[in-house]
This record gives C-alpha cells, structure tokens and sequence, in this order.
C-alpha cells in the first residue's frame, strides 16, 4: 500500500537574528569530494503517544527554538554552497544573516508499517525525508532541511537531508545531538539560552598548501552531477531492512579469525569493524546473482583521518576529515569456504595501507570514486563509533534510526545497536528476491559461525 504525507506547514528557522557575523567558509579537497553526490538522508524514529494538535501547540515552539540555538554554533548548517566570487573554480559555504533552514511539518499515519526492522519500501520512508533543492536562479545549494512527521498517537520520526560537502557524519551526529540536548533542556521560550557549542570551523587546519589537491579533485569532477558509488535500482523495487549483529556473534566472528589466522601463522587486524564488513562483505557478495559473472569484488568504506593527523584534528571539527578506503577480493574467494577470513584479511590491509599512505594519494579520490561505480562495489555508510541512539529530545531515545540515501548509494548502513552494548545494526537496501536470500544467509549467524570454526 501505498502512503501519502500530509503537509501541515513549512517554515524557516534561522540562528537568532545577528548572533552570527556573515562568514565564508572555503571547501577543502575532503569537502570538495562530496560535492556532486547526493545527499545523505536519515530518519529518527520515536514513540509519540500524542495528537497533531498537541505536537503543534506544545512540542514544536521547543523544537524550533532549540534548533534555532542548535544552528548558531552549527550555522554552516543553516548556510549555502556557493561558488566563491569573482572565480569559477572554487567553492565555499557562506552564511549570512537571516539565512535558515527550511523546516516542514507532516502528518502520516501506520507508523508501524513504516517502523521496525522489517523491509520497508525504500519509496515510502523517503516521503518522510524533506527535499534539499538548488536555487537554480542564484545558485545557490542549501545544506539542510528538516521534516518532522507525526504519527498521531502512534510515534514521530526526525528526518534530516544533508549535503555531504558540509560535514561528515561525526559533525552530523554532533549536531543532532547537540539539538536535542537543547530541547530537552528548554522546558520554555523563556529559558535561558545554554552555552554555545564551540566547534572547529578553520580550514587551513587540513593540509593543501598549493592547493594541489583540491584542483586535481576539481579537475575530475569536471562535467560530473549526481555521482552514486554503486548504482542500484528503482526507489520503487527497492526494501530497507535492518539486520543485527549482537555482541556475542562479534565476538565470536573475531574469535574464528584469530583461530584462522593462527592456522596460518599470519597477524590479522581483528576488530569489530573488520569482522562485521567482512561477514556483511560476503553475505552481499552471495546474494547478488551477477556476481558470478565477475572475477573481483570490491568494498569501499569511509577512514576518518582526524587521527591520522598530527596533531590530530579535534572531533569538534565541522567539516569532511574522511577519505575512502578501498578493498578488493576475488569473488571466488569470498564464496568459498574460507571467505569470511579471505574478506577480513582483504580488509585490514587496506586499512593499514590506508594509515601508511595517509592524503598522499588524495588527488585520486574522485578518479577512485568514479571507476568504482562500474564496478559496483560493496559500500558503507554511517559508524559503529556514531551515538545516534542518544539523539533524545526529550521523549526518550530513538527507537529506530535508518539511513535512507543508501537506496542511492547501495550502502550499507552501520549504526551501534539500541539493545545492547557492543552490538551493532545493519541496514541493506535489495530487491524482494535479495532480501529473502541475505535473510537466510544472516539468520542464524552463530551456525555459519560454527561451520567455520570446524
């Protein structure tokens, strides 16, 4: 069936008026990577036992003046991406006053359709993420905009679209916190405003002296738009459906690949991160029919390099401080027997290599990305170190979050588990024929677990 959202209002919500001086925030190469790709959207589901009269009348005065005190520490967000003036090749975030956030109000109904882990259609939940659209007669891009739909006396879901040139997802998750926090906080509009979060704004912090980087990165975007690293089929065919890794698989997972490594008399990088793509990486590979026609497989994920930097680059940073890793395997390695160890092995090289080379290959990046999407890589979207389940406004945490845009990107969405410490979750948009095969391939992991251990 389908479902259809009902707009109730639209609206702007600004910094407060002069709180902020008119900035220009130049894009690094990191930015500079994201700039043609689609947004990411993500849902923030909560339990709502109330009307839309009452979410109006009580709830969003709260909401939009907390993100109103949210976005004058995080007014990028509220910002455009523009070309910067007087050039045609350099491209900048700039805020000036009054500049805002478009904000909508929706109301939807059978929210447990839409909720859960179940497969859902991928077309449906996006009717619950607001849309982010250029300015085609300034030219200027909006960063974020904001939908808050009600379920009445059923639940409400948060979603938010975000243009990936203005931060990663640690200044993302930073900022969805930081709101909440304030609203839980603002029992009234007549509360004392808190402290400004102090965050890290200042590009000249990341590396590119002659710029170098940056034009190379420029140079191959030349005559690209709407960029995806692995394509995938219609919105329309496609399920999102989470899957859950519990903190025992984990630790079992890392337990049959330190057994096989020392069969081998091999070091492996062994970690959670590791044990969970590769096990994902290989459930994926299996479950995609073509993949039989194809020699190599590869898997591509995000390595934050606020670490890799000395000094390291504070998390307070609002900006993009990741590049990819890439990894690649032989498909007949990975459905063979020992697939699970050949896929983390595969893996923790190319973190290492990754941690060794540092941005010293960063003029590829975008010629990296681009050759990726013919070869339809294994993708990941999201962090197992993100605290998106403390996202709490103060009608409790999130019940459920999903990361929608995977259905553009063919990611894989990675988030820590609600249920229990050490856990994580899993979202993989398929098709219904897919859906149904990974389903078999990841229930009962701790059996494939023990078919590999013997």
């Amino acid at each position: 069936m389908k479902y259809t959202t009902k707009i109730i209002e639209t609206s702007q919500v600004s910094p407060p008026a002069g709180s902020v001086p008119e900035t220009s925030i130049p894009l690094t190469f990191f930015d500079l990577l994201w700039l043609n790709f689609a947004p990411i959207e993500s849902l923030f589901f909560y339990p709502f036992q109330h009307s839309t009269s009452h979410l109006t009348s009580y709830c969003l005065p709260t909401l939009k003046y907390s993100l109103s005190l949210a976005l004058r520490s995080f007014f990028p967000l509220a910002g455009n991406i523009r070309t910067t003036p007087d050039t045609t090749s350099k491209y900048e975030i700039h805020y000036t006053d009054g500049d805002s956030v478009k904000f909508t109000v929706a109301e939807c109904d059978r929210y447990d359709e839409l909720f859960g882990d179940h497969p859902r259609y991928v077309s449906e939940l996006k009717e619950l993420v607001p849309r982010l659209c250029k300015n085609e007669s300034n030219g200027l891009q909006p960063v974020l905009a904001i939908q808050v739909t009600v379920f009445p006396s059923q639940g409400l879901v948060i979603g938010t679209t975000l243009h990936h040139s203005t931060c990663d997802g640690i200044g993302s998750v930073n900022f969805m916190c930081t709101w909440a926090e304030i609203c839980s906080t603002s029992n009234s509009m007549a509360s004392l405003a808190p402290n400004p979060v102090k965050i890290e704004i200042d590009r000249s912090i990341i590396p590119d002296p002659d710029s170098s980087i940056y034009r190379a990165m420029l140079n191959d975007l030349s005559g690209t738009r709407n960029l995806n690293i692995s394509g995938t089929q219609s919105d329309q065919e496609m399920l999102l459906a989470t899957f859950k890794l519990k903190a025992e698989h984990i630790r079992l997972l890392k337990e049959v690949l330190l057994h096989e490594a020392a069969k081998r008399n091999v070091t492996v990088r062994c970690s959670t991160a590791v044990v969970s793509y590769a096990f994902v990486w290989v459930g994926s590979v299996k479950t995609k029919l073509n993949m039989s026609e194809i020699e190599d497989a590869y898997c591509i994920f995000a390595v934050d390099h606020r670490q890799l930097f000395k000094p390291p680059i504070s998390e307070n940073y609002l900006g993009n401080c990741i590049g990819p890793c890439v990894v690649q395997a032989k498909v007949n390695d990975l459905v063979g027997p020992d697939g699970f160890f050949e896929a983390c092995r595969a893996i923790g090289k190319a973190f290492d290599e990754v941690k060794r080379v540092g941005i010293q290959d960063a003029k590829d990046w975008v010629k990296i990305a681009l050759e990726m999407g013919s070869k339809k890589p294994f993708a990941t979207s999201g962090s197992i170190r993100f605290k998106v389940y403390d996202v709490d406004f103060g009608w409790g945490k999130p019940a459920k979050v999903d990361i929608v845009s995977i259905s553009n990107s063919g990611a894989m969405a990675v988030a820590p588990s609600r249920e229990e410490q050490g856990g994580i979750e899993i979202g993989l948009c398929f098709t219904q024929r897919e859906t149904d095969v990974f389903t078999n391939y990841i229930e009962g992991p701790l059996q494939y677990i023990s078919t590999l251990r013997n």
